[in-house]
C-alpha cells in the first residue's frame, strides 16, 4: 500500500558572515542584503540563496563554487528596498559544502564584496512503504522501508482517552540505507488503543507518516443447529453461513486497512452437561465453521475458540437447555479480541 507522503518543509535562516574585501567595504552593508539560504530540499527542488534587501540594489553577481572548484554565477538586479530575489543553483545530490563570493552594486552606486561559507544538502522524495504484513499489534511490533536515509522512527499512540499512552523512538545512527527494514516495537499500553501515528525521518530532517486504526467489528449472523452432541456443519445450515460470507466480504471491502483484518470464530453452550464435555463441544463446532469458510475461498487468517458454558448470552441454572446459549460469534478484526464474550485468550489458527 502506498501512503502519500506528509512533508515537513525545511527552511534555514543562516546570519551573513561578511569578509571586507576593500577599503570601501563595510560589514554592516551585509545585512542590508538580508540573505536568507534553503539549504535542504528534497525530490526536484534546489537549493537557493534568497535575497530580502532592504536596501536598493542595481546589480548583485554571486558567484557559487563546489569542493570540486565548478563555479555557478547568480545574478540579479533592478532590486528596490523590500524586493525578495530567490536565486537557485544546481545541486546534485547528497549534502556538499560550497563558498560563495557576492558582488553588489547598491542603488547610489556604492559596491561591495562579500563571501559566505555554507551546506546544501539534497535528498529523494521522501517516500514511506508499508504493508499489511508489516504491522503485528498482538506482538506490538511494526516494520517499515524509506526512499531516503533514515535517521529515526516514532510511534504515538493515543488511548480512548483521548490522551498519549506511549511513545517509542528508535535512532538510527548510522543512517539506514533506504530500503531498509526500519524495525519499531512498543509496550502493552495501559488502555485500549484509539490510533496510531508513525513518522518516519529521513537525514535532512524530512518526514513521512501515516496513522494506523485498530479495527474490529462483529459479524451480523444466524445461529447455526447443530445435531446433539455433534460438531459438523449440517448441510441444511450452510444458507445460513453463506449469508454469513457475504456479510465477511462487505465488511473486508468496506473496513479494509493498512492492517491485516483476521476472523476470530467463538463457540458457546447452554449449561446441559458438565463444562469440560461443554468447552470441547463448542470448540469442535467453532472449528468446523472455521473450516467451511476457509473451503469457502477466505483467504485472510481464521482463527477459532470454544468458551462452552463459560459466557452465557442468558443466565440460566445448570442442566438448562436455552437455544441463545447455543451460538456463535464472528469477530472481523486487526488484533486478537479481548473483553467479557472473550475471558481467555485461547484461539487456534486454522
Amino acid at each position: 500500500m502506498q501512503i502519500p507522503p506528509l512533508f515537513r518543509p525545511v527552511v534555514l535562516l543562516t546570519a551573513l558572515l561578511a569578509t571586507l574585501a576593500g577599503a570601501t567595504a563595510h560589514a554592516g552593508n551585509a545585512g542590508d542584503l538580508g540573505i536568507q539560504l534553503r539549504t535542504v530540499v528534497q525530490g526536484a527542488d534546489q537549493p537557493a540563496i534568497i535575497v530580502n534587501n532592504t536596501r536598493d540594489v542595481k546589480k548583485l553577481e554571486i558567484i557559487v563554487t563546489d569542493p570540486s572548484g565548478k563555479r555557478q554565477v547568480l545574478k540579479a538586479g533592478g532590486l528596490g528596498a523590500g524586493s525578495k530575489k530567490t536565486l537557485s543553483f544546481r545541486h546534485p545530490g547528497g549534502t556538499l559544502a560550497y563558498k560563495s563570493v557576492m558582488d553588489v552594486t547598491w542603488g547610489d552606486g556604492e559596491q561591495d564584496k562579500f563571501t559566505l561559507d555554507f551546506e546544501a544538502t539534497r535528498v529523494g522524495k521522501l517516500v514511506m512503504d508499508i504493508k499489511s504484513e508489516d504491522v503485528d499489534l498482538d506482538a506490538r511490533k511494526l516494520k517499515v522501508r524509506v526512499t531516503n536515509p533514515a535517521a529515526s522512527i516514532e510511534l504515538t499512540i493515543l488511548g480512548e482517552s483521548g490522551q498519549e499512552i506511549a511513545v517509542s523512538r528508535e535512532l538510527f545512527d548510522p543512517p539506514a540505507a533506504p530500503g531498509t527494514n526500519l524495525e519499531l516495537a512498543w509496550e502493552e499500553p495501559s488502555e485500549k488503543i484509539l490510533t496510531m501515528t508513525l513518522k518516519v525521518y529521513d537525514i535532512a530532517g524530512f518526514w513521512v507518516g501515516m496513522k494506523i486504526t485498530p479495527f474490529s467489528i462483529e459479524i451480523p449472523h444466524d445461529e447455526l443447529v447443530f445435531d446433539s452432541g455433534a460438531s459438523a456443519v449440517r448441510a441444511d445450515q450452510s444458507p445460513k453461513l453463506e449469508a454469513t460470507w457475504g456479510h465477511v466480504q462487505e465488511a473486508l471491502l468496506k473496513h479494509g486497512t493498512l492492517l491485516q483484518l483476521k476472523l476470530f470464530i467463538a463457540g458457546y453452550t447452554d449449561t446441559v452437561g458438565d463444562k469440560a464435555s461443554n468447552r470441547a463441544l463448542s470448540h469442535a463446532r467453532a472449528a468446523s465453521i472455521a473450516a467451511w469458510f476457509r473451503k469457502r475461498g477466505l483467504k485472510i487468517p481464521i482463527y477459532y475458540a470454544g468458551f462452552g458454558e463459560d459466557v452465557l448470552a442468558v443466565q440460566t441454572p445448570d442442566e438448562t437447555e436455552e437455544q441463545k446459549n447455543r451460538r456463535a460469534i464472528y469477530i472481523l478484526s486487526s488484533h486478537t479480541p479481548s473483553g467479557p464474550e472473550v475471558p481467555r485468550n485461547e484461539w487456534r489458527p486454522l
